[in-house]
């Protein structure tokens, strides 16, 4: 499987998704600099709090790279699979499912590193807007941590086990358009579902759930549509 993996990161290409990382997170910023400058020099509004900005993060980074993830999978497991450039790996004796596997890892591990770079740069960047502009209600307390970060690390789990799901419908629809119209449509249903939750994020148990109907679903696929790539 490692060998399989550092196979595939070549073709992943490192350094572009890399610098996508870095793209999308100064996009990020931008986008709350506007936000928190539009509240504070408007007079007919309040400023932005420490906690509605940093739900406002939280969305942006699903988003992104949930998006992202979407057409890494397109890219790298759907369209080969239409072309069928994917079966000229199969002429090497490679194990196919762990070829597969291997994509998936790698779009998973990006999707998760990825967030929590951008957690962790606009999280930053808002305590530092904040001390040095006073462009939040409010003062930054170490105390804000204790939900902050257990809020991320629920987010980037949640995420990184739903950046499966353009894979399971890629696939069984055979198509590029649909794994990345998945991805949306995952985005909404799971705003729908924490805007009812009083932590603005996924229980526990709803992470539980998620990861199991997850995990089954894409092992179904495994066992039904990646032995029609033979």
């Amino acid at each position: 499987m490692a060998h399989l993996i550092k196979l595939e990161l070549k073709k992943f290409g490192i350094a572009r998704n890399i610098i996508f990382t870095f793209a999308a997170i100064l996009f990020s910023i931008l986008f709350i600099t506007v936000s928190l400058w539009d509240s504070m020099t408007d007079p007919e509004q309040t400023k932005d709090t420490f906690e509605s900005t940093y739900l406002v993060i939280g969305l942006l980074t699903s988003f992104i790279f949930l998006v992202y993830s979407s057409v890494l999978t397109a890219r790298l497991i759907i369209e080969e699979y239409n072309q069928r450039t994917i079966t000229i790996l199969f002429s090497y004796p490679l194990n196919r499912m762990e070829l597969i596997a291997g994509k998936l890892i790698i779009i998973m591990v990006y999707t998760a590193v990825s967030m929590t770079a951008g957690y962790l740069c606009c999280s930053g960047y808002i305590v530092f807007a904040d001390r040095h502009f006073d462009m939040l209600e409010g003062t930054f307390r170490i105390s804000m941590l204790r939900t902050w970060i257990p809020m991320a690390i629920t987010t980037v789990a949640v995420c990184t086990v739903l950046s499966l799901w353009p894979f399971i419908i890629g696939m069984i629809r055979k198509s590029v358009p649909a794994a990345i119209i998945t991805s949306l449509i995952v985005i909404v249903f799971r705003q729908v579902i924490i805007s009812k939750n009083a932590a603005d994020h996924e229980s526990l148990l709803q992470l539980f759930l998620t990861a199991v109907i997850t995990f089954g679903a894409a092992l179904f696929i495994f066992k039904k549509k990646v032995p029609e790539l033979y």
